[in-house]
């Protein structure tokens, strides 16, 4: 039969309370310094993360500009964007042109005789149609030989050549257009038919035997503009390559007049990679100081403070930003030479003067300056995604904290289970001890009955 302990009965004292007390005295100190032991190495690893998130933005724009193309970016300007647009590439070259708009473009288009409505049957038969050099047979029955019939099977079709049908309802009467998809005069269309009723035949259009049924309201003819005097044909209105790198599109004849084409160097795109990156980089340095700064008044230091992993990875991307670049054959060499200059707090900031007279006078070689083999874009992506990588000291020292706070846990379970033996083994003491103080209460009474019933005892209050 179990046995029932009522602490306390046999000396009247607090032992669930004492207990309780004792093992909070021996456990307070442990606990105490394992929670201080976790909340500095979660604020390290948090510190870390943020480390590395500072660290891939400056990446991510170090990884753009790479690309020498990134800076050779170039604008073309026109003259008059209400006759014509332009866009360049970065194989488009500084330069200034006359630019004429002669002929816009023009997609063929055919129009039927009237009919009375789209409900008007035309006939049966093959129409055999022709766009260029491309050709499909469709067959008309008594299925869909009416004009919206015709109309909704030579656009249904899945060999259509490049035309598209509509129906005008004028008040003369109902027409079946037809429309070349696009513009140019190798895109003209031809009509015939063949067998059925013959009705088909107020269809056909084919000039070169004499059949024009239905006739040309637009016919089709390719663009035409004049550079710097020189007749440059397309079959549609965008020119692509009459200008090396530059796409030309026209929107309106400019009557015999030229206007004025010019390709130019970009600068403000090559300036906003670097303002890009001279923000992205004090982003970083903000992080750093953040993190390794010491408040004197308080006495209180960041996560990170006195930290050399935090510090060797400030100085080494300080140390190339400082190295030189030799690949280049410029009058510069260093950050500072083109505008980018390192202030007292150690973040950058940008002449914008000094930079603005670099690129006007060696547009290429600014570009050059950090994206070629040894250029500060190359070395600098290479260094921070080298501290990000996998294995790289950010995720080493990641890794090792992790394992840290996995080790407090481990040793706060391992204390917890110390401090619940102890707890039964004191409850186990002091109830053995209540027990005994119980006993020797018990005897202490039994003899002092007994002692006063003797003989001969007298008793104070019997006189």
């Amino acid at each position: 039969m179990a046995t029932i302990v009522s602490s306390g009965i046999g000396s009247g004292l607090d032992i669930a309370g004492i207990v309780q007390s004792l093992v909070a005295a021996e456990g307070q100190p442990v606990e105490s310094r394992l929670g201080q032991q976790e909340f500095r190495a979660q604020a390290k690893l948090s510190a870390f993360g943020n480390l590395k998130s500072s660290l891939a933005g400056l990446r991510d724009k170090l990884e753009v500009m790479q690309s020498l193309d990134k800076f050779l970016s170039r604008t073309a300007i026109s003259g008059n964007q209400s006759k014509f647009t332009v866009s360049a590439a970065t194989s488009a070259l500084p330069a200034s042109y006359s630019l004429e708009v002669a002929q816009l473009a023009q997609a063929q288009k055919l129009t039927s005789g009237a009919f009375a409505n789209s409900d008007a049957i035309v006939g049966t038969g093959t129409l055999s149609i022709a766009v260029g050099a491309a050709t499909m047979d469709v067959e008309i029955t008594a299925t869909n030989n009416t004009l919206a019939g015709i109309r909704d099977t030579i656009n249904a079709a899945t060999d259509n050549p490049g035309l598209s049908a509509t129906i005008v309802n004028a008040d003369s009467g109902s027409y079946l257009i037809m429309t070349a998809d696009d513009t140019g005069a190798t895109n003209t269309i031809t009509l015939t038919q063949a067998g059925g009723d013959g009705g088909l035949s107020a269809l056909e259009y084919d000039p070169a035997n004499s059949l024009t049924s239905m006739t040309e309201s637009i016919a089709p003819q390719d663009a035409l503009i004049r550079i710097d005097g020189l007749d440059v044909m397309n079959a549609s209105n965008t020119f692509v390559g009459a200008v090396q790198g530059v796409t030309i599109t026209i929107h309106e004849n400019t009557g015999g007049v030229s206007e004025t084409l010019q390709v130019v160097n970009d600068q403000e795109a090559a300036k906003n990679l670097v303002n890009e990156f001279v923000e992205s980089y004090n982003e970083l340095i903000s992080t750093v100081d953040s993190l390794t700064a010491y408040d004197v008044e308080n006495e209180q230091g960041g996560p990170l403070v006195g930290d050399a992993t935090i510090r060797g990875v400030r100085d080494q991307i300080r140390r190339e930003m400082s190295t030189a670049v030799r690949a280049i054959d410029a009058d510069f060499s260093l950050l500072s030479d083109v505008g980018i200059e390192v202030q007292l707090d150690g973040k950058l900031s940008v002449n914008d003067e000094k930079m603005s007279l670099v690129l006007a006078e060696d547009f290429v070689n600014f570009g050059q300056l950090f994206s070629t083999t040894d250029g500060f874009a190359t070395r600098l992506f290479t260094l921070t995604d080298g501290f990000l990588e996998s294995d790289g000291i950010i995720e080493s020292r990641t890794q090792g904290l992790t394992s840290q706070i996995d080790g407090i846990g481990d040793d706060r379970d391992a204390l917890n289970n110390r401090l619940a033996s102890l707890e039964t083994r004191l409850l186990r003491q002091f109830n053995a001890l209540d027990s005994l103080l119980a006993q020797l209460s018990s005897t202490s009474n039994f003899l002092a009955q007994q002692l006063g019933n003797l003989p001969g005892v007298s008793r104070a209050n019997d006189n």
